[in-house]
């Protein structure tokens, strides 16, 4: 692995250096304009001449610059869009190096089974892996487009269901001179929100009250003895502090040259990355045995344009990055982190009196064990992706028409590296009275935990590649005040990975004409008629049509001059999308397998059986969407621009398990195209932008919001329509309303039964102090029939931005907010040990603090406390359910660009600056950060300083 590994890089930087050098020599040949170049790169990038970035647009796109994405310093390139593109829901992951990936959403959800990350992403005008786009530097990024309506999206038919983000990275400019420059930034990182858990005084005296609650004799008769911090026999142990460090640091640094000429043009970029965790001291005993969280990243680009002929124009393009991670062996960060969290401060030590490290039956998990002698888990990413594409013009055989194609092939490959190693650790055993028990010796005796071992893993274990072949015909024309722009274009598509049986292959034609009139009237008419092969043949192919029309009202003679609207658009689509789906191929086929079996003939011999499959859904085809969008683009005083966007979707065709099959029919039916789901929403930017003398300001604001409603799902017969799918959103949260808690007065005081008339549990016996619900279907006792659609899903229906800054003497400032509404959590689902204490040997958080005693009965924010696991208060339930609203500061920065005054004259500018991520957070949730619950790896807020220099 590492020596293909050297191979990659000594080739790749090769090749970056000759063309550079070639494009270099060419572009200083000739130094003219190059606008015909420049047309057919663009043309080349975006996929002909109907570009989402043309003023013909009559589709719902929103265009992000790159240089936003440098605001927020994160190990994730897809972390930067958080907010910052209306429509694009993008839902944080762990803050883990290396392991941060946030989930992706366009307009919500409309579909069960389009969850996150099945957004299709396109890089410089090949489709690429998510993985690609999320290791790629912010500094290397031109624009980021989001496209999101039928008639933007129809062209890549059932690719585009989910929405479509399209990247473009930097190319060459037309100067004839190399332009360098040089970033660097280092940011210091600290936890966002980590749980607050009680010492080992609290926990004890909560265990002996939970134990009194059941019924059961106490186990700590001395709970002053976990008073002490240093005592190995009655320990009092800070898991956060033993485990973890306030701070970490991420940095990057990266270099470009930049430059050509009419002949050729050059982008070449080298970046690299470094991203620690927050584990403390991990490689105190050996750096063998231990490691932090760790994610190195190189990143290597070269980006080359080239005339060859007045009608030939090429573009070539090769990327190289490789991903590094390391983390402790023997855990993952959520095992870990819930540890820390359950593990209860009274446990044992981390070492015993005698050096050894401490341990507990109950647990058998030491993190500091784990983290500093457990050996190291290493992996190796690489990606590689390469394009070639180019624009031939025909004018010679049809004016305005040119022949263009291109070739992409993108591949990832991960290979592990695993050093273990076990060490024992000890149990101090301990009588009923909660003291060590001593051998005739006098010593303290212990119970050993596991054994010494040592184990080595050196293999591959992910490999993914794309192909992309594509050819086509654009046309160009204007006849008076008449303009017509067509496009045609064939392509085939191959995506194969790991664990798949069958490579995925997409084939197909995709076809535009647009027409406009004196640039006032625009009609816009798309389609793409593309198959795959996970469908039966003769059911492999679908037409997706898509009309826009567009008005451009500021180029009206009423208007054309008019002192306060610069420009003013309106614009309708309608069409049609779809979305194919690697999770289910091949339904219409029945498959038969193994099971069972019998002994036959005289030798007793083993037949292994089978058995029939599913029955295939024989009508089985895409998922389909039919999206209406009605919008506008408004410029006034040349000061204010904003943009509106209100739609209507409608999928259909959504893969579901059909219902209404009795068990006792004993067939089982692959999944059907039965599923509806209507989705209404709308999205909104609005900008300013002024100067008075030199101070330049801007503020802006963008606002998204997106419900969906399911209309149509199979489900089993129910007594109640509540208890239906249908009617409610997707995902939409579902309980039992609370009443409180149960109190002593609801029971008989000589049988400990509930009196008469008082509402009954299915989940299990019930004691006072647990949660009482309301009996929704009044039949006396709770069960699931009682359990309701309440309040939002976890995804948020409404997202707002906001963003302003200004210039000043070379002083510049930025700020962006990000506010999230209209979102349920719930503790149950997404933080139960952080509420459920006691039971199961866990630990007690800030949440119990409060917890019902007969004392507490009207105050209590939580059920009593118990040792022993309660199924009626594990129920879903609005109890557990919380506002997941939140108002964050994503980034603010503050930069100073040096005068060029003396030596400084020979350099272009040279800035610096300092920015922070996540520094500020409102939320509703006591004690927990609402993004992530403080659950897991925990999220970071960084504070970075950082130079810019230009040459």
């Amino acid at each position: 692995m590492k020596n293909r590994n050297k191979k990659f890089f000594i080739w790749l930087p090769l090749f970056f250096g000759l063309s550079a050098a070639y494009a270099q020599t060419v572009g200083d040949t000739n130094n003219q304009s190059d606008s015909t170049m420049a047309s057919n790169a663009e043309k080349m990038i975006d996929g002909g001449i109907r570009s989402e970035f043309d003023w013909r647009n009559t589709g719902s796109v929103f265009t992000l610059s790159g240089e936003e994405l440098t605001r927020m310093n994160t190990g994730n390139l897809l972390n930067t869009l958080q907010g910052r593109i209306p429509g694009l829901t993008v839902v944080t992951g762990s803050g883990e190096p290396g392991y941060d990936n946030p989930t992706l959403y366009v307009r919500g959800q409309s579909s069960w089974n389009i969850g996150g990350n099945r957004v299709t992403i396109y890089l410089d005008g090949f489709q690429v892996d998510l993985n690609a786009l999320s290791s790629l530097s912010p500094y290397e990024i031109e624009s980021v487009t989001l496209l999101k309506d039928a008639a933007a999206l129809a062209i890549y038919g059932f690719e585009g269901g989910a929405g479509v983000l399209s990247v473009r990275t930097k190319a060459g400019t037309t100067t004839g001179k190399t332009k360098i420059t040089v970033n660097g930034r280092y940011g210091m990182m600290s936890p966002v929100q980590l749980p607050k858990v009680m010492d080992a005084y609290q926990y004890v005296n909560a265990y002996n009250q939970a134990l009194q609650n059941d019924g059961l004799p106490i186990k700590y008769y001395n709970p002053d003895f976990y008073k002490a911090t240093d005592d190995p026999f009655h320990p009092n142990v800070d898991w956060y502090d033993k485990m973890l460090t306030n701070r970490s640091q991420l940095q990057d640094y990266n270099i470009s040259f930049r430059g050509g000429g009419s002949r050729a043009r050059y982008f070449v970029f080298g970046s690299y990355t470094d991203f620690a965790g927050i584990y403390k001291n991990p490689d105190i005993i050996d750096k063998d045995f231990g490691t932090n969280a760790k994610y190195m990243k190189i990143n290597l680009r070269a980006n080359v344009d080239l005339q060859l002929t007045k009608n030939l124009s090429v573009r070539a393009t090769v990327m190289g990055i490789t991903e590094d991670r390391k983390t402790p062996n023997g855990f993952t960060a959520d095992q870990v982190f819930n540890a820390l969290m359950e593990i209860p401060a009274a446990s044992f030590p981390v070492k015993n009196l005698d050096g050894s490290w401490g341990n507990n039956s109950a647990y058998s998990f030491n993190p500091v064990q784990r983290l500093r002698q457990n050996g190291i888990y290493s992996s190796h990413t690489r990606n590689l992706q390469t394009d070639f594409s180019f624009n031939q013009k025909l004018d010679a055989l049809l004016e305005g028409l040119s022949f263009n194609g291109g070739v992409s092939f993108s591949n990832q490959y991960v290979g592990v590296y695993q050093t273990g190693f076990t060490v024992p650790a000890y149990e101090v055993i301990k009588d009923a009275y909660d003291n060590p028990v001593l051998d005739a010796a006098g010593n303290v005796t212990y119970k050993k935990i596991g054994d010494v071992g040592s184990s080595i893993n050196d293999a591959g274990n992910d490999h993914w590649n794309r192909s992309t072949l594509q050819f086509g015909f654009d046309y160009f024309k204007t006849i008076g005040k008449h303009t017509f722009t067509a496009m045609l274009k064939g392509n085939r598509h191959s995506y194969v990975h790991d664990g798949q049986l069958y490579a995925v292959h997409t084939q197909g034609l995709q076809a535009a004409v647009t027409y406009d009139y004196e640039k006032k009237y625009i009609v816009d008419l798309s389609t793409s008629y593309l198959g795959s092969a996970d469908f039966e043949k003769g059911h492999r192919y679908g037409l997706f049509p898509a009309i826009g029309l567009a008005w451009i009202a500021s180029n009206e003679d009423f208007l054309k001059n008019n002192s306060v609207i610069d420009y003013l658009k309106v614009r309708a689509s309608y069409g049609l999308t779809a979305n194919n789906n690697e999770s289910y191929r091949f339904l219409f086929e029945q498959w038969a397998s193994t099971s069972g079996g019998t002994n036959l003939g005289t030798g007793n011999t083993w037949y292994t059986g089978r058995i029939e499959g599913a029955y295939p859904n024989t009508d089985f085809t895409w998922e389909k969407k039919q999206v209406f969008n009605v919008g506008f683009d408004l410029n006034l005083l040349k000061k204010l621009s904003a943009t509106l966007d209100v739609f209507h979707e409608k999928r259909s065709g959504i893969l579901e398990t059909p219902g209404g099959i009795p068990e006792f029919a004993g067939i089982d039916k692959r999944m059907t195209n039965s599923g509806k789901v209507s989705n209404t929403g709308f999205e909104a930017s609005l900008k300013y932008h002024d100067n008075i003398n030199t101070f330049e300001y801007y503020a802006g604001v963008t606002a998204a919001f997106a419900r969906n409603k399911i209309n149509a799902r199979s489900e089993d017969p129910l007594p109640y329509d509540y208890l239906y799918q249908k009617g409610h959103r997707i995902n939409q949260m579902r309980g039992l309303e609370c009443l409180g808690f149960y109190q002593v007065s609801d029971f008989d005081p000589s049988t400990g039964l509930l009196m008469p008339g008082v509402v009954k549990s299915s989940y299990g016996s019930v004691k006072p102090g647990d949660l009482k619900y309301i009996d929704q279907d009044k039949n006396g006792i709770i069960n699931d029939y009682d359990k309701i659609p309440m309040q939002f899903a976890k995804l948020p229906e409404f997202t707002l931005g906001f963003n302003l800054g200004f210039k000043y003497a070379g002083f510049d400032f930025d700020a962006f907010l990000e506010c999230v509404t209209n979102r349920t959590i719930s503790l149950l689902n997404d933080a139960y040990y952080y509420t459920h204490p006691i039971a199961n040997n866990n630990n007690i958080t800030e949440f119990s603090l409060n917890p019902w005693t007969p004392a507490t009965a009207t105050t209590a924010t939580s059920p009593r406390l118990s040792t022993l696991v309660n199924a009626n208060n594990d129920q879903n339930s609005d109890f557990w359910l919380r506002n997941g609203s939140f108002f964050k500061l994503r980034s603010i920065e503050l930069g100073y660009t040096i005068p060029q005054i003396g030596f400084m004259k020979k350099i272009d500018a040279v800035r610096v600056f300092a920015n922070g991520t996540n520094l500020f957070i409102s939320d509703k949730i006591k004690s927990l950060e609402a993004e992530r619950l403080s659950m897991g790896y925990p999220l970071m807020k960084v504070v970075t300083f950082g130079l810019k220099v230009k040459i």
